[in-house]
């Protein structure tokens, strides 16, 4: 192996850490934000962080506040969260097909940490070749520690701030779409412009009769199955 292809295929940990720097920064804010919502909405500062270190699901976890807040059921919040998330059972078997070899022991950090943009990041330096799961276990822990540290900050601060600091909430709230968005034009590829319209607008027609998360998995389901469709037509071609 020549030093450029070892750099171009870091396998360390602290490899991937230092890799999660752009996710860290987008978290930061997106994760105060998520403090500053959760203590407004009647949480403890306590509380609030303790759902971060324990769910650590970006958008669900403002959904969960939102109905816990407006006094839903148990079997609503966990419903809802776990249909909010169920794209998480493609990312794992997609980003363990990229990995150089099984994950054993970092199998249960890697399922911890993945996220829609650890995700993307991780499927971004793929093309340099197979992954390390070192590396990833990084990515996904610098991810997870900006987001429980922003949440930490949020809700602290966020119990001093009162009722008029829901315009920073708002303000904060396109942080992490604009992360995931930049994340994913670095990894984007011409030859996936079909499957990205094809997901797009099976995800469009279903919000219809669907709620989001439905719609959702509804388009990421339609991108997985034509996306071998297309490989096959382009090798016959």
């Amino acid at each position: 192996m020549t030093a450029s292809t070892a750099t171009a295929q870091p396998i360390h940990f602290w490899h991937g850490l230092r890799a999660s720097a752009s996710i860290m920064i987008g978290y930061a804010p997106m994760a105060f934000s998520f403090g500053v919502v959760a203590v407004q909405a009647g949480l403890s500062p306590w509380q609030a962080l303790l759902v971060s270190v324990i769910v650590f699901a970006g958008a669900a976890q403002f959904i969960l506040v939102s109905l816990i807040a407006a006094g839903a059921g148990f079997g609503t919040v966990l419903s809802a969260v776990l249909l909010l998330n169920v794209r998480h059972l493609f990312y794992g078997p997609a980003l363990v097909a990229q990995l150089k070899t099984a994950p054993r022991r970092w199998t249960p950090w890697l399922a911890w940490g993945l996220t829609d943009e650890v995700f993307a990041t991780a499927m971004s330096a793929s093309s340099q070749g197979r992954l390390a799961p070192a590396w990833c276990t990084g990515l996904g822990i610098g991810a997870y520690s900006a987001w429980v540290g922003g949440t930490a900050a949020g809700a602290w601060l966020g119990a001093g701030i009162g009722d008029s600091g829901g315009w920073l909430a708002s303000a904060l709230e396109f942080v992490l779409p604009a992360l995931f968005i930049a994340l994913l034009a670095q990894a984007f590829q011409r030859s996936l412009w079909p499957v990205v319209a094809v997901s797009m607008v099976s995800a469009l027609l279903a919000l219809i009769w669907l709620p989001v998360h439905l719609a959702m998995v509804i388009g990421m389901l339609s991108g997985a199955l034509i996306r071998p469709w297309l490989g096959r037509l382009g090798a016959s071609s």
